[in-house]
């Protein structure tokens, strides 16, 4: 057994049992003396030896009472971390009624929604590569991230017309690797084994380079400071924890490598973390509103809690030392819990120079993405740490689920010989429901819900659908803590009898503990994070015990709390017992909401809060909570007044938050008359907000993802025909000039892309104009739901009129069983777009530009149109020079805007939505005759064949006979590129036409 340092039994008793579970897992070790020096190499950390205290080794040695006050304050701090957070109860235990679940035992591979590279394969092991054992090793739906592989770049010889093959989609859907943004890529899962030998036997492929999620311990590691961003329960704290945990673990126990518990973390080592909450720095600094902040009040701040009351002597000291020499990550938690802009840039601006002033120190803050990323809110510019890169979780996917599932049961069944009994039953039954229900994947998408799924289901292995009545239900668990006895040999015994209040149900608690939670909540402030005094809170029992008919609510309110203080459960006493707090967060937001509707006036109350972002999740909660009890009329009378004027920025903002909340709690469980109205009406409040100017573009896109659910009304875009815009054609010189390549090329310097300008714009050159007749275009690109009419008619029939032969046959051909195509030729589904079931890019979203169609089904569609209007026009799709003359227009535009450089107002592109975004949230990026979305959002097919210019439409490549050897152009961009390819005369991509991508739709031309 290692020898410890004097430490209380509390944090002795466990240190004690892990260090003798490690020791008799490891191989015998020489004796050390005490006078021993580890050097030599890169790694820090403790290491605790020698028969009374032992030395710490943090490249090289530190005196005995320094190892000493170390060695305590990391045993302190693996106790502190050792539990998971959150836990329920099944039965009578002991009388802090754990589960004793340990946070290790359950912790699960957490991503980012990054990529990093994985494996490069090239030379030799190219030629030698085993598609079939790799794609099986690293592709499906049951691997956890660290095994994963989403995406393969293929690296082709440095010429400039492979770097155009690839431009072209050579894989698909294209991804572009960030610092080789010549490289592009495809989802893996598209890739068959065949597909990969293809690329492996292709001389011309000089690399395979395949990428998976990022681990967020990976995130970490390799940045020295960095900003941890999630949603409301994704995990930031609990990965703060956790890796709090392991490298105090690692600092205590030599043999213990943190790489191998820590992925990605082989080069960083060992350190010394320091893991604090915000909330009480920003208070201290709230007591001195005159100063910015400063790395002397983030130390003091340190101190105070490292060294509380002048505990610990020596420690701070100690750890500055430790700082000064690069061996510390310190893990700050909860940027967003600080109130107040400038409480909140006062904690900035004190984090941000104490990292200038202590460069070998790593810093982790971790926050709320609403309260961080600017795409959300461009008010979060002011309080962001300017230069630090972030790293945002994704949320779990249903293989993180399960493992958390088997992981979690497993634990809780080593302390409960009944859960032991049915443990594999139960994982089954768990794991089977994920598997089957969607709405429950999308709660357990985030870990802290997942735990609350998993408590519930502990308790009664039936799962609710909403996630108000998931903490309704985990509250119920809370609750139930307080009627469980202690240990036989104390006093405590059930909470209600304790109080005196016998025969009374906790649930009764419920009113009260909803209204401390919303005092607590609407008290947060720099100066307070969420707390109630004792004092207030025992005025608050005291009544709540007088409204009981209690015989002595003083003395009753002094045992309550006394009780809580004890038997820590839904509320617990903290700062040595002057205040109250509740057991997390959500838990208090959830019980706030369950106040605001239940409020005198609760629409009212609810319209005061709205604004502010403490109270988003609450209001949430509780109008779940309003509708699972069957209150819906509640939110009926919220929607009136959220939607009553939508002409100015906060009424905008108003109906979005109406949306969200009917999203929210489904729309489909709102019945009646009265919600088919609002639903309606704000359907007509967000068709505003998408086609104005008065919101950022972040919040026009979300409004446009919300309209998808309500029947967006606008005419022309769920319906049909489409609205078109007439041309009425002359002379165009299509392409651009050399003047103008060498201007393009000079610019592209900026970003770092002249090479690929030059490359690709060469294509572009033209000196010849041509005669442009008179042709309408379509003021969008095709809907999802118009292309759902196309379906609904039988539109992948192949004996229907629309196909021709060269359709038919490619609608006939079994992609699957078909020898020498290429993986975007394979296709799945030849009855709908490829990912038509797909939520970010499908039918889920109808008034989203339809992806995933090969030329074959748009010309279909085209042809389909036609026949099913019967309006006297034949529509078709346009030619490459109708599409570049709309776009820029004689004017010769550079964008179809104008001049202005591209930005996030005028164009859905690099990535910035993630996805499509509906058509028509551009209104800036506008051509002067209304047509939208022609830069970004989708690349659009166009009939002419794929030829040099110049361009001479009688030459045959507008003639879209025998198309199966043709390659077709495409124009536009999309929301994966870069501003390069946003110009109106941008480079000219071009696919077979059987490619589909979900990069790719159409728009409809006609002929005037």
């Amino acid at each position: 057994m290692l020898a410890l340092p004097n430490l209380p039994d509390v944090a002795r008793r466990p240190l004690e049992e892990e260090l003798t579970r490690l020791r008799t897992g490891l191989p015998e070790q020489p004796t050390r003396s005490h006078d021993q020096q580890v050097g030599g190499h890169a790694s820090v950390g403790v290491a605790v030896a020698g028969s009374v205290h032992g030395h710490i080794f943090i490249n090289g040695y530190r005196e005995r009472s320094r190892a000493e006050v170390l060695a305590a304050y990391l045993a302190r701090l693996l106790t502190r971390c050792a539990a998971l957070p959150l836990q329920g109860v099944v039965g009578e235990r002991d009388a802090d009624d754990g589960l004793h679940v340990q946070l290790s035992h359950v912790y699960i591979q957490l991503a980012t929604t990054a990529l990093s590279l994985r494996e490069r394969v090239e030379d030799d092991a190219l030629r030698a590569f085993d598609a079939a054992a790799y794609l099986e090793r690293h592709v499906g739906p049951a691997l956890l991230p660290a095994l994963s592989r989403a995406v393969v770049y293929v690296e082709r010889v440095d010429d400039p017309a492979s770097e155009r093959s690839a431009l072209a989609l050579e894989a698909e859907p294209p991804f572009t690797l960030g610092e080789r943004p010549d490289l592009r890529g495809g989802l893996l899962a598209n890739f068959s084994a065949a597909d990969l030998r293809r690329l492996v036997e292709d001389a011309a492929v000089r690399a395979l380079t395949f990428a998976g999620p990022q681990l967020v311990t990976e995130a970490l590691a390799g940045q020295r400071c960095v900003v941890l961003l999630g949603e409301p329960g994704s995990g930031k704290s609990t990965v703060l924890r956790y890796l709090a945990h392991r490298l105090a673990h690692a600092g205590l126990v030599e043999e213990v490598d943190p790489a191998t518990q820590l992925d990605g973390w082989a080069a960083v080592g060992r350190l010394l973390p320091i893991l604090v909450p915000l909330l009480p720095l920003a208070r201290q600094l709230a007591q001195h509103p005159e100063r910015q902040g400063s790395d002397g009040d983030l130390w003091n701040y340190l101190v105070d809690h490292l060294q509380p009351r002048g505990a610990h002597a020596g420690l701070a000291e100690a750890i500055m030392e430790e700082i000064e020499a690069g061996h510390v990550i310190l893990l700050l938690d909860g940027l967003d819990e600080v109130a107040g802009e400038a409480s909140r840039a006062q904690v900035v601006q004190a984090v941000r120079t104490f990292a200038e002033h202590n460069p070998p120190c790593r810093i982790v803050v971790s926050c709320r993405t609403r309260a961080y990323d600017t795409a959300i809110n461009p008010a979060n510019q002011q309080w962001q740490l300017p230069g630090w890169p972030t790293a945002t979780l994704a949320d779990l996917t249903l293989a993180q689920m399960q493992h958390f599932v088997g992981a979690w049961y497993t634990a809780v069944a080593a302390g409960d010989v009944v859960i032991a009994a049915q443990c594999t039953e139960r994982i089954a039954e768990l794991r089977a429901a994920l598997s089957a229900r969607r709405d429950l994947r999308d709660l357990g998408g985030r870990s802290l819900l997942l735990t609350i799924m998993a408590l519930v289901h502990l308790r009664q292995r039936n799962l609710p659908e909403d996630r108000a009545s998931l903490y309704r239900e985990c509250v119920e668990i809370l609750l139930a803590r307080w009627e469980l006895r202690g240990k036989a040999e104390t006093e405590y015994q059930a909470l209600m009898d304790y109080i005196g209040l016998p025969g009374v149900e906790v649930k009764a608690l419920r009113p009260l503990l909803s209204e401390a939670a919303f005092r607590a909540h609407e008290a947060r402030s720099p100066q307070n994070p969420g707390l109630l005094s004792a004092d207030t809170l025992q005025v608050m029992v005291q009544e709540f015990l007088h409204t009981k008919g209690h015989p002595n609510p003083f003395v009753g309110a002094r045992r309550f709390l006394e009780y809580t203080d004890y038997r820590a459960g839904l509320l617990h006493a903290a700062n040595a017992g002057n205040d109250y707090q509740f057991a997390h967060m959500t838990f208090q937001e959830y019980l706030a909401g369950l106040a605001l509707v239940g409020a005198e006036q609760p629409v009212q109350a609810i319209l005061q809060r709205r604004n502010e972002e403490r109270w988003r999740v609450p209001i949430f909660l509780g109008i779940g909570h309003a509708v699972s009890e069957g209150l819906p009329s509640l939110l009926r009378e919220l929607l009136d007044e959220l939607t009553s004027d939508t002409q100015h920025v906060t009424g905008q903002r108003d109906a979005l938050l109406a949306a969200e909340l009917g999203a929210d709690v489904r729309w489909s469980r709102l019945p009646g008359t009265g919600f088919a109205k609002a639903q309606r009406e704000l359907a007509a409040a967000l068709a505003d907000v998408v086609t104005g100017n008065l919101l950022p573009a972040a919040e026009r896109v979300r409004a446009g993802e919300l309209l998808a659910g309500l029947h967006d009304p606008r005419p022309g875009v769920c319906t049909l025909p489409p609205p078109m815009v007439e041309f009425a054609g002359e002379a165009f010189q299509i392409g651009i000039t050399q003047a103008e390549y060498e201007a393009i090329v000079g610019q592209e310097e900026k970003g770092r892309f002249s090479k690929q300008a030059e490359a690709w714009y060469v294509d572009m050159l033209n000196i010849t104009t041509l005669q442009i007749r008179p042709f309408a275009l379509a003021r969008y690109p095709v809907t999802n739901a118009q292309y759902q009419r196309f379906i609904e008619a039988g539109g992948y029939d192949p004996t229907q009129p629309w196909w021709d032969a060269a359709g038919r046959a490619w609608l006939r051909r079994d992609d699957q069983a078909t020898e020498g195509l290429e993986p975007w030729q394979r296709r799945t589904h030849k009855q709908q777009p490829e990912w038509w079931t797909d939520p970010r890019f499908g039918k889920a979203r109808p008034n989203h530009p339809l992806v995933g169609i090969s030329w074959y089904e748009a010309t279909a569609f085209c042809a389909w149109l036609t026949q099913h209007l019967r309006d006297g026009y034949v529509y078709r799709l346009p030619s490459e020079a109708e599409w570049e003359y709309a776009a820029r227009g004689v004017q010769r535009r550079t964008y179809p805007w104008g001049e202005e450089t591209p930005d996030g107002e005028r164009a859905n592109f690099n990535r910035t939505h993630n996805g499509t975004s509906a058509v028509g949230c551009f209104p800036l990026g506008a051509t002067p005759e209304g047509i939208l979305d022609l830069a970004g959002n989708v690349w659009e097919w166009t009939r002419s064949e794929y030829r040099s210019y110049p361009y001479d439409p009688d030459d045959g490549r507008e003639d879209s006979r025998k198309p199966a050897k043709k390659r077709f152009t495409l124009r536009g961009g999309s929301w994966d590129v870069r501003s390069l390819h946003l110009r109106a005369a941008a480079p000219r991509l071009h696919g077979t036409p059987g490619r589909c991508v979900q990069v790719v739709g159409l728009r409809l031309a006609r002929q005037c």
